[in-house]
């Protein structure tokens, strides 16, 4: 009976003495400073940079050298369009008005010079016979050259009002693609209004924004799956065919105004291998396909 009682003890002891162990060294580890993570390697991180669709080449836009009102449009928003095509016409009854002016102007000037041209067909004879003063055929001869000055000047008026009316005939300076054609009859177009009418080439590409912190990681030729930045739907693909010399910043703001950062980033242009159906500036993300992906 008393061995019983001094082994018991003696278990007793040896679990107290192992549960106070283990608290010491719960408690140690618990208070020691955590080890420091294994830093991210850019080298292995998969090269990701952001950018917009636009068509090859970039925007043109086009607006009105004088301000007016819309009176007909003959293009359709999407539709592939030739160099030279009229796209849209402007108020032109004024225009109009100052070029009839302009031409029945010179029509009075030529008439008067052609009663000009006779008396000098009349005088000419009379004067070589001395039965007319020589002034007065000096007198018409210096009014032929009056009449013919005023005359070219009449026609360079009647040129200036004739491009004058044809700048109120809006057209596409390229072929390719119109992207966006925001114009309604009746609506006043000025010329700060040029954003409102995008044209483009057919063909695609994406301007990137290459953060500094990817510098020597992406070079003309690479290749690029293209997502949408939103829901990450592939749009297709493509390969850098140019990348700028230089490197500028941008900044991003946010809620707080005294809170700003500042990225630096080098611009590069990523051809699209097929139309993506995405509107012009999309934003969209760009990752570099694998080296055994790159030659596909």
């Amino acid at each position: 009976m008393r061995t019983r009682t001094v082994v018991a003890g003696l278990l007793l002891l040896l679990v107290a003495l192992v549960g106070l162990n283990y608290v010491r060294v719960s408690v140690r580890r618990s208070a020691a400073p955590p080890a420091p993570a294994r830093p991210p390697s850019l080298a292995e991180a998969p090269v990701r940079v952001y950018g917009r669709i636009e068509p090859l080449g970039r925007e043109v836009f086009v607006g009105p050298v004088q301000p007016g009102r819309v009176v007909r449009t003959m293009v359709a928003e999407g539709q592939d369009v030739s160099a030279d095509q009229p796209l849209c016409e402007l108020d032109s009854d004024v225009a109009r008005q100052a070029l009839r002016i302009a031409m029945a102007r010179v029509e009075e000037l030529e008439a008067r010079l052609d009663m000009v041209l006779d008396e000098l067909q009349r005088l000419r004879p009379l004067s070589r016979a001395g039965a007319v003063p020589e002034v007065e055929l000096s007198q018409k001869l210096l009014e032929e050259q009056m009449l013919r000055k005023q005359i070219a000047t009449a026609e360079a008026e009647v040129e200036l009002r004739r491009r004058e009316l044809e700048i109120l005939t809006l057209r596409s300076p390229i072929d390719g693609r119109l992207y966006k054609f925001d114009v309604r009859l009746g609506e006043y177009l000025t010329p700060q209004d040029a954003q409102r009418i995008v044209l483009g080439k057919r063909q695609q590409q994406v301007r990137l924004f290459v953060e500094s912190f990817w510098t020597g990681r992406v070079a003309v030729g690479d290749s690029f799956a293209v997502h949408d930045a939103e829901s990450l739907r592939p749009l297709g693909r493509g390969r850098v065919v140019y990348l700028a010399a230089y490197t500028g910043a941008r900044d991003f703001r946010t809620e707080d105004a005294l809170e700003r950062l500042d990225t630096k980033y080098t611009q590069a242009v990523l051809a699209l291998e097929d139309h993506v159906e995405a509107p012009l500036g999309s934003l969209v993300v760009c990752e570099r396909l694998a080296e055994q992906e790159q030659a596909r």
